[in-house]
């Protein structure tokens, strides 16, 4: 028995592995072939680590990887692009593999601790010190993943929290005991936009009061010293590291709102992933290229690339976003990939039992 399917994405070849593995599990005589030169296959490089099941059922990172979760490496200079939405759908984001950061309130916390003034270091050395207190690696790279993971805030920092301890190899404090468990307030928690005038206006008016009340005492006044240290030291510098401050003071804003006894929301199966995997992520290195990982796992199969065929099914696709947009590729790449294992379930029942 033959199939031959013709098309121009990542989902032909996802297609055909999809269709070799279920015909191997029944012990059917398939081959498949595909209508494509291997070697007209886009590159779709590394470093970049997520979940997708999809992907890794196909081959792709699992050296790296586990279970679900897909790494393929690339070179040690270049930021991992990580995302915690499931499949690769959206939320992308870059972790820094060189410390010096890729989310501009972490660039600003390197600055700081390497700043020549004795203030501007204790302020680096302070958030340290709260950071080991969790349990958590000090490394920028678990910023990068407070600051800039594309979930909501107090999953953003459950993310974080199990990512640092995932590197430390330390539990720490729970974070609910820095916080009272009632409101001072009834206030809206700060918007994610960072707007430094709007910001530095709410603090000249102590409109931020509220927060540090939410605050438990053992960390109160230590806080409020920090926050005024971090304000006078950004008025110096014109606001260069304000957003630091902001990002810290954004997620206090839906901290101190959670109620008495609760507990951060749980990770799901996506974001797990990521946050124990972030150690695989940041040291896989070398020369990674998911698109002919897929074409291997394919081969190895029994896959075979032909030039023409008598009779074909087509496999949907659509094009690619332009080479510079690394996101949009990579994004691109999983939804094809998706789209080719949805082609290989509608065409299943065609093979097994083709209509009369």
């Amino acid at each position: 028995m033959e199939v031959v399917l013709r098309g121009s994405s990542p989902g032909t070849a996802t297609a055909g592995i999809m269709l070799l593995t279920r015909a191997r599990q029944l012990g059917l005589p398939l081959s498949v072939g595909v209508i494509r030169d291997p070697a007209d296959e886009l590159h779709i490089p590394g470093p970049v680590a997520l979940y997708a099941p999809v992907l890794a059922s196909c081959g792709v990172g699992r050296e790296h990887g586990h279970g679900a979760f897909v790494v393929v490496p690339g070179p040690p200079g270049v930021p991992v692009l990580m995302t915690a939405t499931p499949h690769g759908v959206g939320g992308w984001f870059e972790v820094t593999r060189t410390g010096e950061g890729c989310h501009p309130a972490t660039r600003a916390y390197v600055r700081m601790c390497n700043d020549p003034r004795v203030p501007s270091r204790k302020i680096g050395k302070d958030f340290r010190r709260v950071l080991t207190a969790l349990g958590m690696s000090t490394e920028p790279a678990v910023l990068d993943v407070l600051f800039g993971a594309q979930v909501a805030p107090l999953t953003r920092l459950s993310l974080a929290l199990r990512a640092g301890r995932s590197l430390s190899g330390g539990r720490g404090q729970p974070i609910t005991r820095y916080i009272t468990g009632w409101l001072v307030e009834d206030r809206d928690p700060l918007p994610h936009e960072f707007d430094r005038d709007a910001f530095l206006e709410q603090a000249d008016a102590r409109d931020l009061q509220w927060i540090l009340n939410g605050l438990s005492p053992v960390l109160r006044d230590a806080a409020e010293e920090w926050v005024d240290m971090a304000l006078k030291l950004a008025r110096e510098d014109d606001g260069r590291d304000l957003e630091l401050l902001y990002r810290v003071v954004e997620m206090a804003s839906h901290l101190v709102q959670l109620p008495p006894h609760s507990i951060l929301p749980p990770l799901g199966a996506a974001e797990d992933s990521v946050a124990v995997g972030i150690q695989a992520a940041l040291n896989a290195e070398g020369a990674g290229d998911a698109s002919e990982q897929l074409v291997h796992t394919f081969q190895f199969l029994g896959g075979r690339y032909v030039s023409d065929a008598s009779h074909w099914h087509d496999v949907v696709c659509e094009p690619p976003p332009d080479p510079e947009d690394s996101v949009g590729r990579w994004q691109w790449f999983c939804g094809q990939v998706r789209q080719g294992r949805k082609d290989a379930d509608a065409l299943w029942p065609i093979i097994v039992d083709p209509p009369q």
